[in-house]
């Protein structure tokens, strides 16, 4: 289920995600999975290219039955209950359409990374710990 390199990073792929839910396991089930696995303090570093083609279509490798946008967002929230601290978190690989003004892939995009900063922001106001999060977009 899990492939972890000589930096013992965890990386969970498509390909291992659908084996399981193919096998009778629930998306809940598979995300109790991977956060079991993390260490207390976790940085989230996202390839749009894994969700469906329908939500990221302009991304440079599309992957045929990707995961789901709410896929994602129930798997984050999952990390953020289970009392882990996001650290950061990136995303990568977000292109724009060819058309002027298709912001599609943008506006998914924008919306993977407000998921982990409101919940990582619910979760300090439930806890009580100070948090000071600040995004800076660049726009060319």
């Amino acid at each position: 289920m899990c492939i972890r390199d000589r930096y013992q990073r965890r990386v969970h792929g498509d390909i291992h995600l659908k084996h399981g839910l193919f096998e009778g396991r629930t998306w809940s089930q598979l995300c109790d999975s991977i956060v079991s696995e993390l260490p207390p303090k976790v940085y989230v570093s996202f390839d749009i290219d894994g969700l469906s083609p329908e939500y990221c279509p302009n991304t440079g490798t599309p992957v045929p039955g990707g995961i789901s946008f709410d896929q994602v967002n129930y798997l984050i929230r999952s990390v953020v209950k289970s009392g882990r601290e996001i650290v950061g978190f990136d995303l990568n690989e977000v292109a724009p359409g060819p058309d002027e003004g298709d912001e599609w892939d943008g506006n998914v995009g924008a919306r993977l990374l407000y998921k982990p900063v409101s919940y990582t922001h619910l979760r300090a106001h439930e806890t009580g710990r100070n948090l000071v999060c600040r995004l800076l977009l660049e726009k060319k």
